[in-house]
């Protein structure tokens, strides 16, 4: 059976934390005994590494891309923890920890929905946007965008915040690179011709965006 999509992104970005000249450090449990840390596993409550990671993505105990991101992440600050900050493995793993987030906040957004579209069989979830109760659900990713909805979802776009932003245009760029542009006369401002994405895409937009204003509606809150 084949992987699935999002667990392929997540592989490939353990490959590039493997590719780092200073991976090897974190490729094993760490020996605690052999090594004489007797006091390790008093301070490290739940030891991780990019071996075990591996294996556990590929054998589905990791089951969600929090869980993928949460061992990694854990796995440096395990040894960040237990070493001073001038010791060589703290020095390690903060520059491998700065990379794993370097190459997954841009890609989070569409790996989250890669893994959720796996789970609802290609539907996505729901949030309330102020519309009659028949209308409230996200309309399935299949079904094409009116050109109201078009207009509202470009207006949205641009409430984002920085890295929501960003983290779009990684994604729209890796599927259509043709579709985002700098601005002729702001060279700093990226344009993006919405008429040209599919409708999966301009699906995933309107649930990141709806997802987006519900965190900060609750935050509010």
């Amino acid at each position: 059976m084949s992987k699935a999509e999002w667990v392929k992104k997540c592989s490939q970005i353990w490959k590039q934390l493997k590719q780092h000249k200073s991976s090897w450090v974190f490729m094993q449990p760490v020996e605690a005994e052999k090594l004489g840390l007797h006091d390790y596993h008093t301070i490290i409550k739940r030891p991780m590494d990019l071996g075990t990671i591996k294996a556990n993505l590929d054998s589905g105990v990791i089951s969600t891309p929090e869980q993928f991101k949460e061992d990694v992440l854990l796995t440096f600050q395990n040894a960040m923890t237990y070493n001073p900050e001038n010791h060589d493995v703290h020095l390690m793993a903060k520059t491998l920890r700065e990379l794993f987030l370097q190459k997954w906040e841009p890609q989070e957004a569409m790996i989250q929905e890669k893994w959720r579209v796996q789970q609802d069989g290609g539907g996505g979830q729901s949030f309330s946007t102020g519309k009659r109760p028949a209308e409230a659900d996200i309309a399935n990713e299949n079904t094409p965008m009116s050109y109201e909805e078009k207009r509202e979802l470009s207006a949205n776009m641009n409430k984002l915040p920085g890295k929501k932003v960003g983290q779009a245009i990684t994604a729209i760029h890796e599927k259509f690179p043709k579709v985002v542009m700098q601005n002729g006369e702001d060279p700093d401002e990226i344009e993006i011709d919405i008429n040209v994405l599919d409708t999966p895409t301009l699906r995933w937009l309107e649930r990141m965006v709806q997802e987006t204003f519900a965190k900060k509606k609750k935050r509010q809150a």
